[in-house]
């Protein structure tokens, strides 16, 4: 799998898999990934191993340190992972991509000792530590929840080639790399905009001066009492009226919907003042939103980026595109000549309205890179 094109590239990737969690995977998707690149010390490894890996990574890690001659590896297992060329289901490997010194990536902690506050911190967690992540900074962050097949773990995240015992890393790129955050919704607004005026723990009691489920449009509120999982409410970050339609939501998943006494349970803890809409996961959409943010990038833009980080939902990829990773599709049309390494995440990061990070669901969140 190593690319024999003349090209050479400043930052790239490289993948290694087969039926068995092997060490000497990582260390493949690390030579494959220098075999593409100029001729330059190396600053930093982005190392993900799939989730077999989870129960000891050290090895593979090392394997990838060797490769690349520096401790610096970041990175974390789940359950599928993607570059720009291919993703990686149902197999067992590792994707690389590799940065020169330059560029290189740094914990955050380190970076705080010298005093440099980086613009926008890389926020890799495990589910059991994600609420603890994303309130660990003031800084702005994206990122992605760990995934495995059932739900349980282990997880594993290491940063610097080490393990982080509390299961998350926050690291940062050098501010003289520009990042231009896209998200992309997996979801299919059924409402308008409406206003919390009561609820009570998880239960929606009163919205928009009626009856929590009076809100749900008259035609799915059958679908609704039947099939409530089936139903997602988008709840705002605040009560700012805007915070809806600048996508500062949280989506969270109907749990019962009762006609009866006009209660709606949530998945999420709403409260009062807030905003909502009603909402189902579509794949149309989903597709439409990537496209649509990723081709108004590139007309920003106007050159080919240096790099980019995509974190897709686990609930999002080919199942869910009818064969197809339609992100992928989208971004390799965008920007066919730019490196791209991420995972099929738990949960996907981004920067939000009143909290610098916020976990999002059924997204796919990307950090595309350019110089200053």
């Amino acid at each position: 799998m190593i690319n024999y094109s003349l090209k050479t590239q400043t930052v790239a990737t490289g993948s290694s898999y087969g039926a068995i969690a092997e060490d000497e995977h990582a260390r493949m998707a690390v030579q494959n990934a220098l075999a593409k690149m100029e001729h330059t010390t190396v600053g930093a490894v982005l190392l993900f191993l799939s989730s077999a890996y989870a129960h000891n990574p050290k090895n593979a890690i090392k394997e990838a340190a060797k490769a690349a001659g520096t401790p610096q590896i970041f990175g974390c297992c789940a359950m599928s992972l993607l570059t720009e060329e291919e993703w990686l289901m149902d197999v067992e490997g590792a994707v690389a991509m590799v940065f020169p010194q330059s560029m290189a990536l740094q914990p955050l902690r380190v970076l705080e000792q010298l005093n440099v506050a980086p613009d926008l911190v890389l926020t890799l967690s495990s589910p059991n530590a994600s609420t603890i992540a994303v309130n660990a900074t003031d800084n702005r962050q994206i990122g992605s929840i760990t995934s495995d097949e059932y739900g349980h773990g282990p997880y594993s995240i290491w940063q610097s080639g080490r393990i982080e015992e509390h299961e998350f890393s926050l690291s940062a790129f050098p501010n003289d790399l520009q990042a231009h955050i896209v998200v992309a919704d997996g979801v299919k607004r059924l409402s308008k905009e409406l206003q919390i005026n009561l609820s009570e723990s998880h239960t929606l009691k009163q919205v928009d001066g009626h009856a929590a489920f009076d809100s749900i449009p008259e035609e799915i509120q059958q679908l609704a009492a039947e099939q409530p999982y089936k139903l997602l409410c988008a709840v705002s970050e605040n009560s700012h009226v805007n915070s809806l339609k600048q996508g500062h939501f949280k989506l969270h998943h109907v749990v019962s919907a009762n006609p009866d006494n006009g209660e709606v349970v949530l998945s999420g803890s709403p409260k009062a003042g807030r905003h909502l809409f009603w909402a189902m996961r579509d794949a149309k959409e989903a597709e439409r939103s990537i496209q649509s943010e990723l081709l108004a990038l590139k007309q920003t833009l106007k050159k080919e980026p240096l790099f980019a980080l995509a974190f897709p939902n686990m609930g999002r990829g080919p199942e869910f595109f009818d064969g197809r990773d339609r992100d992928l599709d989208c971004f390799q049309g965008a920007f066919p000549d730019t490196p791209l390494i991420g995972f099929y995440g738990n949960g996907e990061i981004t920067p939000g309205h009143q909290n610098k990070g916020l976990i999002r669901r059924y997204s796919t969140v990307m950090a595309v890179y350019t110089e200053v």
